[in-house]
């Protein structure tokens, strides 16, 4: 991605020869992005590092994170406005690619300062590359790591108190609440209380429920931001914007969609919360929807990073694997909530014929779709299930990460 950096391999790979160390130089293929490069070279880095462990049989990942790596996560993410983002970098942590098996990553050296590290080398003649980005501004995390120093040079903020305030939101995180989980896929709250008096305010709150039914991974908008949670309800809804700790009422947050999420209120359940059929269905713009993988037997597949579906061994060949409600007509996909529920369901067909439905889901699929004078016929009595295990419950406490 830069120049020297096939150089710098190498000589990794000499070092490691020469104290006959296995090595082996991981590449990654495809065409480079040309906006967002930082971000999109670790997603790639992590998932090359994952892929080759779990081929090694290696469960155990090392990095060399150092405190000052720590203080300067936490600063970006407190000029955000970040709530339990402001936990940093755990020191322990399980990361996957993609459906793949859990690695624990170790950072075993967040205690430990930066310049340490280097004294720590040169002293016992450790060879140590700069990297030439580090010295580039047009970076976010070379700016802070500039202005984190002057800061520190005069006494005004400090890496040893940005970490420690890493380790006490880590003990509030640890303390949130967990959601219940329906064999849909949705995210019950019978009371929405029961989130917000986890210690979190209503932004921490809507961002770990966004971050676990949405697709994406990265961070939704704060308080202060457009389009965050806090300036998409009416002040006239609630006590509040929100974004100062203030409470959100459910009956506020009934009937709206934020970031591919759509809440509801039901009295009889509690506050539902799920992913919206459109995200995966197509919307009306013309924006696509999900596209179909190819699933041959015994293989394995993340699904809108929500599931991990295992394919039968004795699936025909030729099944694709597709959102529920691209088999459905769209207006009976979307016609109930609880049809919009099961329509972002992953499910196995061969072309637009269902084939396969996920184990869990089965009695809450024919619940949904009855009264449809087409169900029976849909929802053939040959229809095989697969395992396809939900990934809300660690995403929503963020202690996994697939990349």
């Amino acid at each position: 991605m830069r120049d020297g950096s096939a150089a710098e391999a190498a000589a990794v790979a000499e070092w490691c020869r020469t104290r006959k160390i296995d090595h082996e130089a991981l590449v990654w293929g495809g065409e480079k992005p040309t906006t967002g490069v930082q971000e999109a070279a670790r997603s790639a880095r992590y998932r090359l590092l994952c892929q080759a462990c779990e081929r090694m049989g290696i469960s155990h990942l090392f990095t060399g994170h150092t405190a000052d790596d720590q203080a300067e996560t936490v600063f970006m993410r407190l000029r955000r406005g970040a709530g339990r983002g402001l936990a940093g970098m755990p020191q322990q942590r399980k990361i996957a690619a993609g459906p793949g098996e859990l690695i624990t990553l170790h950072r075993i050296m967040l205690s430990v300062r930066r310049a340490e590290a280097r004294a720590y080398a040169e002293a016992n003649d450790l060879p140590f590359i700069d990297d030439p980005s580090n010295e580039d501004d047009g970076y976010e995390r070379v700016r802070v790591r500039a202005l984190l120093a002057a800061l520190e040079q005069q006494g005004l903020l400090t890496v040893d108190a940005l970490c420690r305030t890493a380790a006490r939101q880590r003990r509030a995180v640890a303390r949130m609440p967990s959601p219940s989980l329906s064999a849909d896929g949705a995210v019950v709250f019978s009371d929405i209380d029961e989130l917000l008096d986890g210690g979190f305010d209503t932004d921490d709150a809507i961002d770990a429920i966004l971050i676990a039914l949405g697709s994406s991974s990265s961070r939704p908008k704060r308080s202060g931001e457009p389009g965050s949670i806090s300036e998409l309800i009416n002040e006239e809804r609630c006590d509040g914007t929100g974004g100062d700790g203030s409470r959100i009422s459910a009956d506020a947050l009934s009937g709206m969609t934020v970031n591919g999420v759509i809440f509801r209120n039901l009295a009889d359940q509690g506050v539902i919360m799920f992913r919206e059929p459109a995200a995966l269905l197509g919307r009306a713009d013309g924006t696509p929807g999900l596209a179909p993988v190819p699933a041959p037997p015994g293989s394995k597949h993340l699904f809108d990073r929500r599931f991990i579906v295992e394919v039968p061994d004795d699936a025909p060949a030729g099944l694709e694997l597709r959102a529920l409600g691209q088999l459905l007509p769209k207006d009976i996909a979307t016609s109930t909530v609880a049809r919009q529920r099961v329509a972002t369901l992953p499910a196995l067909a061969k072309g637009d014929e269902l084939t396969h439905l996920p184990q869990q889901a089965m009695e809450a699929v024919t619940s949904a779709l009855a009264g449809w004078k087409m169900c029976d016929r849909f929802l053939s009595p040959m229809l095989g299930s697969f395992p396809a295990r939900s990934l809300l419950a660690e995403r929503f406490a963020r202690d996994v990460i697939r990349f």
